[in-house]
């Protein structure tokens, strides 16, 4: 259902309902108010006959004249005993004597209906000639009043139906004033699908806020979609050109080994080598690939808890120490400072960088545990060959490398350091670096500091 429809549709029912609560209130408020005065009246009257008959009563006069000086133009009285049974009956008309309602010692009114006929009734207790007290009960014929409710019925019907009509067709204007605009940015919007660009949306000053909400929304979306592709098309051709070069390289040796490889030793043994290397770093890159590919999905394991920094730190530099041969040395103030990371994307953070530093320096690699007031500072330093100036802005792009001739030597990537910022970004970590050429890198870590009685890891 349309949403022009809905808002029709609800707008319109809700107003009727609405309508006919009102109508019924009307309706039945003014029945029982009418009726409420034509029963005050004849309680009124009752009270005048009442005295009436008691004057009658003191001066010896028969109390059926006096009921008789009072009856109805359009009505019924009576009189009766304990029993129920009539004493006097006085009717305008002889079918209102099958009228009755029961003895009371108490007054009491009430609207009865008889022969298709309305009558509305008080029952008023009065002492009779021989002393007794009996119930006077006067009719009132009321079908006139239950005619001008009828009338009063069919009017509020057909006004409702009229106001049906006539809020269906507003609503329907409205709705369409309202989704006016909406649905002109409904076919800016798929034209735009139609061309299969990325263009944005002329804001109109005229739109109102939400309008123009959207179409900020739609064109900032745009831009994320716009920069996501370009990013993932550069991200196929830079993977694209990195695995072309070792694949080229196998091709060439491979068909040196075809034409040479049963008749020179020498060519065989350097087609062996470079094959053996290329394979490694493809090997390499696949898997950073897959790194990074892994880092940019969802993973439902992934949790921030408090950490032992030092204790884990130590733990991968002992580990690296066997596989590099080289020193990692590991200073702290703080050997049970706990950091806020996830223990599993954390450690392959440290990895990275001291994996970074391990390529690029010849020297023992520094990494050093600071706490702070608020966080805990963690400092990875190389002694290598440093990065300049002008690159370091560009060293977290996907496949940037300061020299590529020196990154093939060293085996690298260019998606180790892509790969730290993700990891960083996911354990809310800020890196900073600082770097001298021919004097070594350093990288910053800043990371959340939590309270020491909050469960450790």
């Amino acid at each position: 259902m349309k949403l022009g429809t809905k808002i029709q549709l609800y707008t319109t029912v809700m107003t009727v309902i609405v309508v006919i609560l009102i109508n019924l209130f009307v309706y039945f408020s003014y029945k029982n108010f009418s009726l409420n005065a034509e029963m005050g009246q004849l309680e009124n009257r009752g009270v005048n006959i009442m005295q009436e008959l008691q004057n009658a009563n003191d001066n010896n006069v028969n109390s059926e004249v006096v009921l008789q000086a009072f009856l109805l133009s359009d009505g019924y009285m009576r009189v009766v005993d304990e029993e129920d049974k009539p004493v006097v009956r006085i009717a305008t008309e002889t079918e209102y004597a099958d009228l009755s309602e029961p003895y009371r010692t108490s007054q009491y009114k009430t609207a009865v209906s008889h022969n298709g006929m309305e009558f509305v009734m008080v029952s008023i207790p009065v002492i009779w000639d021989n002393g007794q007290v009996y119930n006077l009960q006067i009719y009132e014929n009321v079908q006139f009043l239950y005619e001008t409710f009828e009338v009063l019925k069919w009017i509020l019907v057909i006004s409702t139906l009229i106001i049906l009509i006539v809020i269906f067709l507003l609503n329907r204007v409205i709705t369409n004033i309202i989704l006016k605009p909406i649905n002109k940015l409904i076919d800016k919007m798929k034209k735009t699908d139609d061309t299969s660009k990325y263009t944005m949306i002329e804001i109109n000053e005229k739109d109102t806020r939400e309008l123009t909400e959207l179409s900020e929304a739609f064109n900032e979306m745009m831009i994320d979609l716009k920069t996501h592709d370009e990013n993932q098309q550069a991200f196929i051709m830079n993977a694209s050109h990195e695995l072309k070069t070792p694949i080229t390289v196998i091709d060439s040796y491979s068909q040196m080994l075809k034409r040479f490889g049963k008749t020179r030793e020498d060519v065989l043994d350097e087609s062996i080598i470079a094959i053996s290397d290329e394979a490694k770093r493809m090997k390499y890159l696949t898997e950073q690939l897959l790194s990074f590919a892994k880092v940019n999905r969802e993973d439902e394991t992934f949790s921030l808890e408090p950490v032992r920094v030092v204790k884990l730190i130590k733990s991968v530099a002992e580990r690296l120490e066997t596989v590099y041969n080289r020193e990692i040395e590991v200073a702290f103030d703080n050997a049970d400072v706990l950091g806020l990371v996830d223990v599993d994307t954390f450690d392959q953070l440290i990895k990275i960088f001291l994996d970074n530093a391990y390529k690029y320096s010849a020297d023992k690699i520094s990494v050093n545990i600071m706490e702070l007031e608020n966080n805990v500072e963690v400092t990875i330093k190389d002694r290598g060959i440093g990065i300049p100036k002008e690159d370091i802005d560009h060293i977290f792009t996907r496949f940037y490398r300061v020299d590529k001739a020196r990154a093939r030597k060293t085996g690298g990537s260019g998606l180790g350091l892509s790969i730290a910022e993700e990891l960083a970004n996911l354990n809310d970590i800020k890196i900073n670096v600082t770097s001298r050429v021919n004097a070594g890198t350093t990288f910053k870590l800043s990371i959340k500091k939590v309270k020491k009685n909050e469960k450790t890891k």
